[in-house]
């Protein structure tokens, strides 16, 4: 593959959410604010859609950006998010997916609304649907944030600590597909799967058992990993050839994910996400 030479990438943030899923600033204020402190590299990763990239402003030089997606995941009945990245956004298989979250996901929101109703707490699906974004992509903290503004409760976190975190009174569990299926169907659209912050994993064993699934990275560096965990991270991708990424999992200025700077990823993760962005580009070409 031929490669031109392009400025090297050495200021990423290759995990950013938009207010097209939970997050607080819309894609154009995301770009701005990667522009506004340098960034060289980053990626919007909204949970199960890319249609943050359609609200995309037309001028973006000399930030670059990777097409990313958090997408949600399940093994052994536990949550595993995978970022896919560089990926066809008119994938049939892909869309598939993402219509069968945001329908699931609006359904869900019903159900939850409805054991909320059972405990004496009266909220309207139309309120969250008011600020669960352009696409209507429900997640639980549209939720939280209804039960706050309602006076139900004082923060987010308390409203998941009550009331809608996992396996509390009004928890309903999210439509999801196998992380072998996910890997699928992101490889299917031509596009990357790197696990999200494996530090998260219900069991750190289970890194491990989705390698010969055919991951192709390692999301190293994360704000809730120890250095401990960042090296041994690094030790598995290097030994099984796998692709290093970072990035600071920004929601919002109140998120205590508040980090929007250049991730502070040690250089062999920087060199790693150089040969991936050079990998993109070489399959763009090939197109």
């Amino acid at each position: 593959m031929i490669v031109k030479e392009i400025k090297t990438i050495k200021r990423i943030n290759l995990h950013l959410h938009s207010n097209v899923s939970d997050g607080a600033l819309t894609p154009a204020r995301l770009i701005k604010r990667s522009q506004e402190i340098g960034l060289d590299l980053i990626s919007i990763t909204d949970h199960d859609t890319s249609d943050g990239y359609k609200q995309l402003p037309p001028s973006l030089s000399p930030l670059r950006i990777l097409p990313g997606m958090e997408i949600s995941s399940n093994h052994q009945g536990t949550d595993v998010h995978i970022l896919a990245y560089g990926y066809d956004f008119d994938n049939p298989k892909l869309i598939e997916m993402t219509e069968m979250y945001l329908i699931g996901r609006r359904e869900r929101a019903i159900k939850m609304i409805s054991l909320l109703a059972g405990l004496g707490i009266d909220i309207d699906l139309q309120d969250v649907i008011a600020v669960a974004g352009s696409r209507e992509l429900i997640v639980r903290p549209h939720v939280a944030q209804i039960l706050v503004n309602k006076g139900y409760c004082q923060t987010k976190n308390e409203a998941f600590d009550k009331y809608i975190g996992n396996y509390k009174p009004a928890f309903v569990a999210k439509p999801e597909v196998s992380v072998t299926d996910a890997i699928k169907v992101i490889h299917s659209a031509g596009g990357f799967a790197v696990i999200a912050h494996p530090g998260k994993l219900a069991k750190a064993s289970y890194l491990e058992e989705f390698i010969p699934m055919g991951i192709d990275g390692i999301e190293v560096w994360h704000p809730d990993h120890y250095q401990w965990e960042i090296d041994n991270f690094i030790a598995i991708a290097q030994k099984n050839g796998l692709y290093m990424t970072g990035g600071s999992d920004f929601h919002g200025e109140q998120d205590r994910h508040n980090l929007f700077d250049v991730v502070p990823a040690p250089q062999v993760v920087l060199d790693s996400v150089n040969k991936l962005w050079q990998e993109y580009q070489c399959r763009l070409n090939q197109k």
